[in-house]
């Protein structure tokens, strides 16, 4: 595996990983990008919810292996991880990556790329195939955040936690405070297995987006403008002609249309973090559009497919549709 810089931001690093197959074939060869989650404020491209059966897949079937990091949510917003991925994709599509990062004899074909978006990472899949240039051949949603952001989840104040992840979350006084604190841009807080079996990154940023779900205060440090007291007192078909339209490019739900490439999304449909009618939405919303597209609800999954009876394992039929994910990845790389 090697890790290079792909972006530069004043004196922030944003980096990248890539892992070509044991056994490659020579020539140009597709690659699958994978954004990590982490609600947007938190995570890395290796941590400890890095998907490895993902890694796996990806290079049995040949595939060059991307994992990419991207800017994280306060300060940085939206419009940050926008610039972000459509600088990973100039990065991937100079002439020199090849020569300077693959094997001798191996290079990266630029059109045939497919992104990769679990949980918070949904934003920056999207986000590829929005404003990326050339665009993915192919997009895989998992649990995906990003596809209605304008909806009571993210805009309504709560007198209740976010489901699974709220019963941690530190008062509301040393939540304000952090956030006032003048917190540096930062694209790498990697989630730690604790002695106790829960997780979190060492700074504590995970917070931001449960206190935020409860506050309802998530869209605005997204869109880097209050908006979300306004809007909230909307009806829910009201509240997109209501942003400006200078913050509307990073609300990617209104930036959908026909060039968006092919699509398979995951949820499950007990989840409570991210919803599934955020899936619901991308998927009727590109079908309308005539966009190739497939979506798979897992009966009794809550967040990251994580069974109800049991939140340490998968859902049954979870991995059987994260497979067919990368199977219609496949078809489109390939075809």
């Amino acid at each position: 595996m090697l890790t290079v810089t792909y972006s530069r931001v004043g004196s922030l690093d944003i980096k990248l990983d890539i892992e070509v197959p044991a056994h490659p074939n020579s020539g140009a060869l597709p690659a699958v990008i994978y954004f990590h989650g982490g609600g947007m404020v938190a995570g890395s491209r290796r941590d400890a919810l890095f998907p490895e059966w993902f890694r796996e897949s990806v290079l049995k079937r040949g595939f060059i292996f991307v994992a990419a990091d991207y800017r994280l949510v306060h300060p940085c917003t939206g419009f940050d991880i926008v610039e972000d991925v459509k600088m990973l994709f100039r990065f991937l599509g100079d002439e020199s990556f090849s020569t300077r990062h693959l094997p001798d004899g191996m290079s990266l074909d630029t059109a045939r790329i497919a992104v990769a978006g679990f949980s918070g990472g949904g934003y920056p899949a999207r986000a590829t195939g929005i404003y990326a240039s050339p665009k993915p051949k192919a997009a895989l949603l998992y649990f995906a955040q990003g596809g209605d952001m304008l909806s009571d989840q993210w805009v309504a104040v709560k007198d209740h936690p976010m489901p699974v992840y709220g019963a941690a979350v530190p008062p509301d006084p040393e939540m304000r405070a952090q956030l006032a604190g003048g917190l540096p841009p930062i694209a790498d807080a990697p989630f730690q297995l604790r002695g106790n079996g829960s997780l979190l990154d060492p700074d504590g940023r995970w917070y931001f987006c449960p206190y935020w779900f409860r506050t309802g205060d998530f869209l605005d440090n997204l869109l880097g403008e209050p908006m979300s007291a306004g809007l909230r007192d909307l009806p829910a078909s009201e509240r997109l002609a209501a942003v400006p339209e200078h913050l509307r490019p990073a609300l990617l739900e209104a930036q959908l249309d026909a060039t968006f490439p092919p699509t398979f999304l995951v949820h499950g449909l007990a989840d409570g973090v991210v919803l599934p009618s955020e899936s619901q939405a991308t998927y009727d919303r590109l079908s309308e559009l005539g966009v190739r597209v497939e979506l798979i609800m897992v009966p009794n999954a809550d967040h990251i497919l994580l069974s109800t009876a049991n939140l340490a394992v998968l859902a049954d039929g979870a991995a059987e549709a994260q497979e067919k994910g990368m199977d219609f990845a496949e078809h489109e790389l390939r075809a």
